[in-house]
């Protein structure tokens, strides 16, 4: 904000807080989604993961334009948006581990998620590091707005709309009770 914007730290200050804010609401929506489009739209609950999952990977193109505007507060609201958007498709593929996997599978899949998170984001933030101070941010922020459009399009193509469980009584034949 300093550097492209020109802002003062007391400026910075009366603004750097609202994204964060957002992406709070955002983990909040993003809960409270899922049941709301099983009602709506009459899908399971794995598929309305996905819908969540979707709307934010759309909503995620408004950062991705950020370069596109002068306003810093024009910047500042793409950013919110970006802040709520991300916050709430993460919190649908957080939790689809459990709707996916067996009770027996959850553990370990949430362990290499967190792993591979990890060293992905470590590598990330070299990248974008030394990639901003050579072209800038907003080329990065299109490119993140479309590797949030491809993951929504990988979730549809990859992940099937069954449970664990389901999938499970399909190959047995009889429902699966809990032991």
């Amino acid at each position: 904000m300093f550097k492209v914007y020109g802002f003062n730290l007391k400026e910075i200050a009366m603004f750097a807080w609202m994204p964060m804010l957002f992406a709070d609401l955002g983990c909040i929506v993003g809960g409270y989604l899922p049941p709301l489009f099983q009602r709506w739209f009459g899908v399971n609950l794995i598929v309305s993961r996905k819908m969540v999952v979707t709307m934010g990977a759309v909503l995620m193109i408004g950062p991705g334009m950020i370069g596109l505007f002068t306003s810093p507060y024009v910047a500042i609201g793409l950013l919110c948006i970006g802040g709520f958007a991300h916050q709430s498709l993460s919190g649908a593929l957080i939790t689809l581990s459990s709707d996916v996997f067996g009770r027996n599978e959850v553990a370990t899949a949430n362990g290499l998620t967190g792993m591979a998170a990890w060293t992905a984001s470590t590598l990330f933030a070299l990248v974008v590091g030394a990639l901003a101070d050579t072209i800038g941010f907003s080329p990065l922020f299109a490119v993140l707005a479309v590797f949030d459009l491809m993951g929504a399009v990988l979730i549809w193509t990859v992940l099937k709309n069954k449970s664990a469980d389901e999938l499970l009584q399909e190959s047995v034949g009889r429902p699966v009770t809990q032991s």
